[in-house]
């Protein structure tokens, strides 16, 4: 696909994301801040557990969390599971294939967009992320601005 076709498929997503009613958080923790593996699991359980209990008014409005992942990483499935199990009654954890899944694809998107973000105010972004999105303005104004729109 040229770039331009690429282009049109991302503001086409878009502009699906933004009529989308969903919150999302992100969690975003430097690998190299971390001693060793095992810190790296321990921070992202604490963060994510963190975010679990502060927002417990928001998840108790619903019958029933349901938790899609695709079980890319052990680790990452056994965090949500023992988060999640701990600190809400009725969970239901799914295995799913991104394909399938247009919220699991709107989810990827955010955390795109959100290490798009982080590596944009370092000042890091790759050349091919400068060409796609022309000027770091692009990416600010016309995709970050939207989507922080639906943090939680």
């Amino acid at each position: 696909m040229t770039l331009d076709d690429r282009r049109d498929l991302l503001y086409t997503f878009h502009h699906f994301v933004r009529k989308v009613p969903i919150r999302y958080h992100t969690i975003a923790i430097k690998k190299k801040e971390c001693r060793h593996h095992d810190d790296l699991v321990s921070r992202l359980s604490k963060e994510l557990n963190q975010f679990a209990l502060s927002h417990l008014e928001y998840f108790q409005r619903y019958n029933q969390i349901v938790v899609y992942y695709d079980n890319g990483q052990q680790e990452i499935k056994n965090i949500l599971n023992t988060v999640f199990s701990i600190n809400f009654t009725v969970v239901d954890f799914r295995v799913v294939d991104p394909r399938d899944y247009r919220l699991f694809q709107v989810s990827d998107y955010f955390c795109s967009l959100e290490l798009l973000y982080i590596k944009m105010q370092k000042g890091t972004l790759a050349k091919t992320e400068r060409l796609f999105f022309y000027k770091p303005q692009e990416l600010k104004k016309q995709f970050l601005k939207e989507i922080h729109k639906k943090h939680l």
